[in-house]
């Protein structure tokens, strides 16, 4: 559980990022005046808060450790400090909620952590050439926040994308002596985010912290994804909060992908989760207690996650969670490794067959689980060491010499390795930073298909993402045409989809153009970006990006 709240919830706007003045380091500058929100503290008075309560939440949704935002970019700290007046002890509250928390976890045996912002938008030193002082009290908070509150066990850093002048080696340094078994993220050492690479982590930090998306497949470096459950990290009022259902996809992407999941509440001002979130939460510790072995102590693989779903492992099992099937079945790659047996543990009949050619599960349509089907393969080895492979399904197109051709080019960083991942088989997982899709800012989606021969098609998938919070939306509409000749084309069939709404989930589809069986050379597809973000969206006016994946031609 991740956990966003200061005295910001009574404005019921996003942490920080609606504090208005200069952000030294970076542009922006939110929508609050300063004098308004550096003096909400003075009416922050959250006597409903029960550290208690969100520690019981946070086990009832099967959660194993919290992680709250101590001091985030507007400097404000949720604990007595000695070094800095600008804290929970000067408002009405006066109680050390941090202290608080970590007292209710110790004593119900969940770990807890910190979050931190190194960068503090309100100090007057910070980012200058008074910057050494800042770094003083910075470290000096550090040394309350480890040395204070018995054994801590994560810290959570922040970056901004602006300058580090935070004397990182030093600060590791306090860090490490004060809490040895401490994990740490890694954005200590992350400066602007063009710079960041998902491949390279700072040798003091232990893992990445992809943000409001999934993390794509990744066993070699640890990572954990974090979201919000609602629109934006602080509590907002009627937010648009995700349903338990997209809740436990994204748990089970992440887990499949190898990865872990936080997973973000926003506090109202009287100091209560809100009733919505909580029930979502619960919901959520219900699947995990039915359904927990095959996410808890595993690894991802040995089949990479994507649209179908995705598989753990643990010793000698493989629990395979589909989301999508193909008919009754799932064509995965070839084993190396014998199953021995297996069951539904969703429910149903589950039937195995396995050759060199691969596996393929198969179940009545009307016993699949309505989002996540899990399958339990016992094998006759561990499966632990098998380097994961991709699935491609039983319906991947013979694309051998058939060319693709982009009318315009994708937009940096979403240029993947060009068109042909187009028609590679592979399905783009949630994760935007996966290398499987092509972006395009503003612009539209075309796309030319040269057969080499005459094929007949009738159908035409295209896969599309959708993450709101990202400024990415699904189409507005799909086109497609169809030539004999390469230059003079004729349209064969269209979708149209509605204007988008608010909505809190990350999800991919597939947009499907039928039409009469027809003998073709070339194919054009044309998917229509919506331009710019609606009026409802933070961005509004800006530009939305269109995300294209896998085409298929049947």
């Amino acid at each position: 559980m991740f956990i966003h709240w200061g005295p910001v919830s009574l404005e019921g706007t996003e942490i920080s990022w609606s504090r208005g003045g200069e952000r030294r380091g970076i542009e922006g500058k939110g929508e609050i005046p300063v004098e308004v929100y550096d003096n909400l503290y003075r009416k922050f008075n959250p006597v409903q808060f029960n550290a208690k309560e969100w520690v019981s939440i946070a086990r009832s949704a099967g959660m194993k450790y919290m992680v709250l935002t101590a001091k985030h970019c507007d400097g404000f700290c949720l604990w007595r400090s000695k070094v800095d007046d600008y804290n929970i002890g000067n408002s009405p509250f006066q109680r050390d909620v941090c202290g608080e928390l970590a007292s209710a976890a110790h004593e119900a045996g969940m770990r807890i952590g910190w979050y931190y912002s190194p960068m503090d938008w309100r100090d007057p030193d910070c980012r200058t050439e008074r910057n050494d002082i800042y770094v003083k009290k910075m470290q000096g908070h550090l040394r309350e926040l480890l040395g204070s509150y018995g054994r801590i066990d994560l810290l959570w850093f922040d970056a901004d994308g602006g300058p580090i002048p935070w004397d990182q080696d030093r600060t590791y340094g306090i860090v490490r002596e004060l809490q040895p078994q401490l994990v740490i993220d890694d954005r200590l050492w992350l400066g602007k985010y063009a710079d960041r690479n998902p491949e390279l982590i700072d040798p003091r930090a232990d893992y990445k912290t992809p943000e409001q998306r999934v993390g794509a497949f990744e066993n070699r470096i640890p990572w954990e994804t974090c979201m919000t459950l609602g629109t934006q990290w602080s509590w907002k009022p009627n937010d648009k909060i995700k349903s338990y259902d997209e809740c436990v996809r994204i748990l089970v992407q992440c887990v499949t992908g190898d990865g872990n999941l936080l997973l973000n509440v926003g506090p109202m001002p009287d100091g209560r989760i809100e009733p919505r979130q909580v029930n979502v939460l619960k919901q959520i510790g219900v699947w995990l207690e039915k359904f927990g072995e095959s996410i808890y102590g595993t690894r991802g693989g040995p089949f990479r996650n994507g649209n179908w779903g995705g598989s753990t492992r643990k010793g000698d099992v493989v629990y395979l969670h589909i989301a999508q099937w193909e008919g009754d079945e799932l064509w995965l790659p070839p084993l190396a490794a014998v199953i021995k047996e297996s069951s539904a543990l969703t429910g149903g009949d589950v039937r195995i067959d396995q050759s060199d050619q691969g596996v393929v599960i198969r179940m009545p349509s009307k016993q699949h689980d309505r989002f996540d089907t899990i399958v339990k393969l016992h094998l006759d080895r561990s499966v632990v060491g098998i380097e994961p492979v991709e699935v491609k399904g039983s319906d991947a197109m013979d694309t051998k010499g058939i060319v693709i051709r982009l009318t315009s080019q994708p937009d940096s960083p979403f240029v993947a390795n060009g068109a042909g991942l187009l028609l590679d088989g592979v399905r783009g997982t949630t994760d935007r930073m996966d290398g499987k899709w092509l972006g395009f800012l503003g612009n539209d989606f075309e796309a030319t298909i040269d057969l080499q021969t005459v094929r007949q098609l009738g159908r035409i998938d295209v896969g599309c993402l959708q993450e709101q919070v990202s400024s990415i939306f699904f189409p507005k509409s799909i086109s497609v045409s169809v030539s004999n000749n390469g230059t003079e084309f004729r349209p064969i069939g269209n979708v149209s989809t509605s204007q988008p709404i608010e909505d809190a989930e990350i999800k991919s589809r597939d947009y499907t153009v039928s039409f009469q069986p027809t003998k073709v050379c070339y194919v054009r597809i044309q998917a229509a970006n919506i331009g710019t973000c609606p009026p409802w969206h933070s961005n509004r006016d800006g530009k939305a990006w269109l995300f294209v994946d896998e085409l298929k031609l049947k």
